[in-house]
């Protein structure tokens, strides 16, 4: 029999690699587990890994390996359609051969690097957890630090082959920003990991890691430690509370502003996000750094930063009481604007909060999906750079990504030419941008606010708003 678009048998080994990487990728949680506890590693730090590892193989065996096995048999249906419509005289238009071949061999990449990992793990069992126990106790987290390691590894390789799979099976290819820092991100997770396996020596190298935030605590305006928020009356309020949401940049911290009308109801709440505080490729305790950024941009899509303002919110939600429909807007510059974005697109999150809005300014936000009960507002200066660094979320093939109804983008002129990369991305250039739009009773901005979009989180006549901050970090 003829075949029209895919080859059938082609599609059938994939899902047969994809059969036997589920196994090994069982094998590897069943060989991290019983490395985990043969290791001779007593005290809180082993205590606190091994607690990490059970959440992390029980996350495994439950979602990751039965993924694995239904996107096999996605494959085999798919295989069998197509045998169907061949039969049929349908013709797939040759699309399929092209997936497939693009991303031949994505199954058996998923099982070399399940092997690869479990290879090391069986070396950190074998040859070194028999010693530790007479190690002196400042190397005794080695085990720990190197599994880690493993598990960022795994993370970041992960993204990349659920790119491949999302090609094979649904027919989006990869965002050409997304699988170049993806690719850039895996390889630092492997020299992270081949130096401590062999050294001792945790670089920390774009070790994203996970993220969490301190309590929010209430801010007096004009009182000690108010960093200079006022009460948002405008757009560029917001923004101005965003700016003064930087710090110093060992420490990172997201403001959340509460409004409320005058009898004290919130009518919405804001999280103003900050961009990238340290640009060290070495990564930090303030998520909203270079590393931050990485995994921001890359196929995952989320980082240790949008977990801590996630955290954040939802602190000040359950502290305050806040009814779970209050809506809410995220604000972001530069990186906090991708953070926003990410966020809005989670289903997690986003069935959580009322996430009515969102607005960024200087921010590469193309490649994140849009959630279609959210209002986005994007504002940017022409000649800013970091806005364009996402390639205008084109894939591989250059192909833009469909735009939204829901989406307003403001393109406006730049304080600075093509040779004044700092002005204008200047958050406090933005702000100044804001303003004189808002003044001029024509421009996008003015007609967005008085739009009623943004009501909510306005402060009115008789209204008031509460200002809180919340210190977030990163664990890695």
């Amino acid at each position: 029999m003829s075949f029209q678009g895919m080859d059938p048998d082609q599609v059938r080994d994939q899902a047969e690699g994809l059969r036997t990487a589920a196994e090994r990728l069982g094998e590897v949680l069943d060989r991290l587990d019983a490395a985990t506890h043969a290791v001779e590693w007593r005290g809180p730090d082993a205590d606190s890994f091994r607690e990490n590892w059970h959440v992390v193989r029980s996350q495994g065996e439950s979602v990751v390996v039965p993924g694995i096995r239904d996107r096999s048999g996605e494959l085999e249906r798919h295989a069998e359609e197509q045998d169907k419509a061949s039969s049929n005289g349908d013709s797939g238009g040759g699309f399929w051969d092209g997936v497939v071949d693009f991303f031949s061999g994505a199954a058996e990449k998923i099982s070399d690097f399940a092997s690869g990992v479990a290879g090391v793990v069986d070396w950190v069992a074998d040859e070194i957890g028999e010693q530790i126990a007479g190690w002196p106790d400042d190397l005794r987290d080695y085990p720990g630090i190197l599994l880690g390691n493993l598990q960022e590894l795994g993370r970041s390789t992960t993204g990349l082959l659920g790119m491949a799979a999302d090609a094979v099976m649904n027919g989006e290819w990869p965002r050409l920003t997304e699988l170049g820092v993806g690719l850039i991100d895996a390889g630092l997770d492997g020299i992270n990991t081949l130096v401590h396996a062999t050294t001792g020596l945790d670089l920390n190298l774009a070790d994203d890691g996970t993220g969490y935030a301190d309590a929010p605590q209430q801010m007096e305006l004009g009182g000690p430690g108010d960093p200079g928020y006022v009460d948002p009356h405008s757009l560029a309020d917001i923004i101005n509370n965003t700016n003064a949401s930087y710090g110093a940049p060992e420490d990172g911290q997201v403001g959340l502003t509460v409004v409320r009308d005058a009898q004290g109801n919130p009518t919405g709440v804001i999280a103003n996000i900050p961009g990238t505080e340290q640009w060290s490729p070495f990564a930090s305790d303030n998520p909203m750094d270079l590393s931050g950024n990485a995994a921001q941009a890359g196929p995952n899509g989320w980082s240790a930063g949008s977990e801590a303002t996630a955290d954040a919110i939802a602190q000040l939600y359950s502290d305050l009481d806040l009814p779970p429909g209050t809506p809410l807007m995220l604000n972001g510059h530069s990186q906090g604007g991708m953070i926003a974005s990410s966020l809005a697109g989670d289903p997690d999150f986003s069935n959580q909060f009322n996430v009515t809005n969102v607005m960024t300014y200087g921010s590469p936000v193309q490649n994140y999906p849009v959630n279609s009960g959210t209002d986005y507002l994007h504002i940017q200066h022409g000649n800013d750079l970091v806005p364009k660094i996402d390639a205008g979320g084109r894939d591989i093939f250059l192909n833009p990504p469909v735009v939204s109804p829901n989406v307003t983008t403001v393109t406006a002129d730049s304080p600075g030419g093509i040779f004044s990369p700092g002005d204008n991305h200047s958050s406090g250039e933005y702000h100044t941008t804001v303003t004189e739009q808002l003044a001029q009773n024509g421009s996008q901005l003015h007609q967005y606010q008085h739009s009623g979009s943004v009501a909510d989180f306005l402060v009115g006549d008789t209204g008031y708003a509460d200002h809180y901050v919340s210190d977030v970090h990163r664990n890695n």
